[in-house]
């Protein structure tokens, strides 16, 4: 079986991260998400991936290649522009002759492709749904099933007064083709908005599964965060490069350090967490649980890094905080910064002495934030 990965959103809702990496190459704990969904199919046997990109589609091809790197064939069906998660599929067509998954590229999850193939085949629907009860069901598409598990109604995003049931699409399907005929060529289209009700009308059998595994959408930050500590609460000891250099320094808990990391007299980490290759930890600095530190990082003096992502070629200065937030690559925060949770700081981005980001603040790619200044919100220009 074929499995169709969408990979070609822009990512608004986590800029400033995405203005510099498409939202699937954003980094889980070393490695871009693609990466974790490429992987898991290729796990349970399903080695032929067609990915669709747009927007920086250049950055999964150079990544990815054609996938054999990764135990997989790989395909990058050529998108001129957003054509949505139903129109992208259809602009596939010549590669799904057969029953094909969908997933979206930015969903982490360990919902198993086969156990939907076979609920699938054993139903005999046209589109079998993954689904979760959720807590918001506003925030997904919702389906109502019979007893038989067929999907009576559908709706995307509904009001409140629309609510029909807390089952909520996951964004990963199990197709059969002629459902492509049912989409148009060229135009931008969508399942859930679009399809699956198109379906329903025309007396289509649609199937819900009810699955109960791990899943999230990494679409937000406070998702993105969830799934980078979901993937490091897997972390069960400690991996330590062999050419990394542990001076006097304490480590505790699962940890994994990569190649030429060193770590200077007085540091302490304490894990769950993941170094990159090439990092420099000097004295007295202190990374805590669920933080992730990119490759080619320095972190400074009686610096203090906890449950906070730190993006590759990033310097931290002495004595700076940061606390559960994401600065992505290639930035310098100078000493005595203190970085808020869910703030957020782009690419190329400094950050001057004792400045102070509040909660939630984000700032735009390649901004100079003033010594000692307060940002409470976005800083874009």
């Amino acid at each position: 079986m074929k499995v169709v990965v969408l990979a070609g959103g822009y990512g608004n809702r986590l800029r400033p991260l995405t203005y510099t990496k498409p939202k699937p190459m954003l980094p889980l704990a070393g490695k871009p998400i693609l990466e974790y969904i490429i992987k898991s199919a290729a796990a349970e046997g399903f080695n032929d991936v067609i990915v669709t990109t747009n927007y920086f589609r250049e950055q999964i091809i150079g990544y990815f290649g054609n996938g054999s790197e990764f135990g997989v064939k790989l395909v990058y069906p050529e998108e001129e522009k957003p054509l949505g998660t139903a129109g992208s599929v259809k602009n596939s067509e010549k590669y799904l002759n057969e029953t094909f998954a969908v997933i979206q590229g930015d969903n982490i999850t360990e919902i198993k492709f086969k156990h939907l193939l076979n609920f699938h085949r054993e139903k005999g629907g046209v589109a079998t749904i993954a689904l979760l009860p959720v807590d918001r069901p506003h925030q997904f598409g919702i389906a109502q099933l019979d007893p038989h598990n067929r999907v009576l109604r559908f709706k995307e995003k509904p009001r409140p007064e629309e609510f029909f049931s807390d089952f909520a699409s996951v964004g990963l399907y199990i197709l059969e083709p002629e459902v492509l005929d049912y989409i148009p060529s060229g135009i931008e289209h969508d399942f859930a908005k679009a399809v699956f009700p198109k379906l329903l009308s025309s007396g289509e059998k649609i199937f819900g599964y009810l699955a109960s595994a791990f899943w999230v959408d990494i679409g937000v930050p406070e998702n993105y965060i969830k799934a980078v500590r979901w993937v490091l609460s897997r972390l069960k000891d400690k991996r330590l490069a062999e050419d990394a250099e542990i001076r006097k320094a304490s480590i505790k808990g699962p940890v994994e350090i990569g190649e030429g990391t060193k770590m200077e007299s007085g540091a302490e980490i304490t894990g769950p967490v993941v170094i990159g290759d090439g990092c420099v930890i000097r004295r007295n600095s202190k990374i805590s649980a669920n933080s992730v530190v990119g490759s080619d990082v320095m972190i400074g003096e009686e610096a203090r890094v906890t449950g906070s992502l730190i993006y590759e070629e990033t310097q931290i200065s002495e004595s700076s905080y940061l606390n559960h937030c994401i600065v992505a690559e290639k930035c310098k925060v100078g000493p005595r910064v203190e970085i808020d949770e869910m703030s957020m700081v782009g690419a190329g981005c400094e950050i001057g002495d004792s400045a102070k980001l509040r909660k939630g603040a984000r700032i735009w790619p390649n901004m100079r934030i003033a010594q000692n200044s307060v940002v409470e919100d976005f800083v874009k220009h």
